[in-house]
C-alpha cells in the first residue's frame, strides 16, 4: 500500500511541517532542512530536533525525507563552488542525522560544460567525502533530472555511473521524479512507455534502489528537458498516467511525495486526493 506526502514549508519551525502533514492527512512529507535560497545555515537546536522527532514519532509519519538545497552543484567543475558545495552536502547529512530523517535527495548537478562523465566523477567524490566528514547514515537518494542544460542525472546510466564510482555506491537510493522523467524522454503517461522506462531503470540501477517517488505532472512536452510541475492531473502525464504509475507493482507499495505548485491555499489537499483516487482507480 502506497503511502503519500507532500514537501511541506519549515516556516516558523520543523514541528510545523509536521502539524501541517497531520492536517492535510498525509502518511509522510519531505522538508528542505534550511533555507533554499542560500548556502548558509544556521546550526539546528538540539530541543527543537528532539520536538520534531517526537511529532514525526507521535503522527507515524514516515518517511522523513530532506532535500538538499538547489544551490548546491557536486557537478561543478569550477573549485569555489565545487568546495562549498561539498561542504554544504556534508551539512546535509549531519542535519538529516540530528532530525533522523529516512533519506536526504539530492539533484546530481550541473556539470556546466565539463561533461557528464567527469560531472559524475565529481559527485561521486563528493558524496564519499560528505560521508566521510558528517559520520552520518542517512541514506542519500540520487534524483533524475529533466534534462535541461548541463544536468546529470537525466538518463538512469548516469545516475548508475555515479553509484558505481561511489565509495558508498551499494548504500545510495534513487528518488523517481516523474516529471523529470517525462521531461527527459521518459513516456510514464503511457503502459507502453511506463515499461520501457521501468525496464531501463531496472537493468541500469536496479528497482530495488529507488525508495521513494516524487508524484508531479508536467506542463512541459515529452523530451522537452523541461522541469515545470503540474498539478496531478492538469499535465501532460495526466490522470490515465498516474492511474497506470501507482498501479504498477513496481512502484505502488512505495511512498509518493507531491511537489506540485500551490497556488492557492486547497491546492495541497486537491493533489493528494488526486494522487490517492489515482491509487485507488489503478489498483
Amino acid at each position: 500500500m502506497a503511502r503519500f506526502g507532500i514537501h511541506l514549508s519549515i516556516s516558523g519551525g520543523f514541528t510545523n511541517a509536521t502539524s501541517r502533514a497531520v492536517e492535510l492527512g498525509c502518511d509522510c512529507f519531505q522538508i528542505f532542512s534550511r533555507n533554499p535560497r542560500t548556502l548558509r545555515a544556521k546550526p539546528i537546536d538540539r530541543s527543537e530536533a528532539d520536538a520534531f522527532r517526537s511529532a514525526v514519532a507521535q503522527a507515524r509519519l514516515k518517511p522523513v525525507v530532506i532535500h538538499v538545497n538547489y544551490l548546491v552543484n557536486v557537478a561543478s567543475p569550477k573549485d569555489e563552488t565545487y568546495g562549498k558545495s561539498v561542504s554544504a552536502l556534508t551539512d546535509e547529512l549531519s542535519r538529516a542525522e540530528i532530525l533522523s530523517a529516512d533519506y536526504l535527495v539530492l539533484h546530481p548537478g550541473n556539470h556546466l560544460g565539463s561533461g557528464a562523465e567527469a560531472g559524475c566523477k565529481r559527485i561521486a567524490r563528493a558524496i564519499d567525502r560528505a560521508y566521510e566528514d558528517s559520520g552520518s547514515s542517512v541514506m542519500i537518494c540520487l534524483e533524475n533530472m529533466a534534462g535541461a542544460g548541463t544536468e546529470v542525472g537525466v538518463s538512469f546510466a548516469e545516475l548508475r555511473a555515479i553509484c558505481e564510482l561511489s565509495e558508498h555506491g551499494e548504500s545510495l537510493g534513487i528518488c523517481f521524479d516523474t516529471c523529470h522523467a517525462y521531461g527527459a524522454g521518459y513516456d510514464v503517461s503511457t503502459d507502453r512507455g511506463l515499461d520501457r522506462t521501468l525496464d531501463e531503470l531496472d537493468s541500469e540501477t536496479g528497482l530495488n534502489r529507488v525508495m521513494f517517488v516524487h508524484a508531479n505532472d508536467s506542463k512541459g512536452q515529452l523530451g522537452a528537458a523541461r522541469d515545470r510541475h503540474e498539478h496531478i492531473g492538469k499535465g501532460l502525464i495526466g490522470m490515465a498516467g498516474f492511474k497506470a504509475i501507482l498501479g504498477r507493482k513496481e512502484l505502488r507499495d512505495l511512498p509518493f511525495i507531491l511537489e506540485t505548485p500551490v497556488d492557492s491555499p486547497d491546492d495541497q489537499v486537491r493533489n493528494l486526493a488526486a494522487l490517492k483516487a489515482a491509487a485507488e482507480e489503478g489498483s
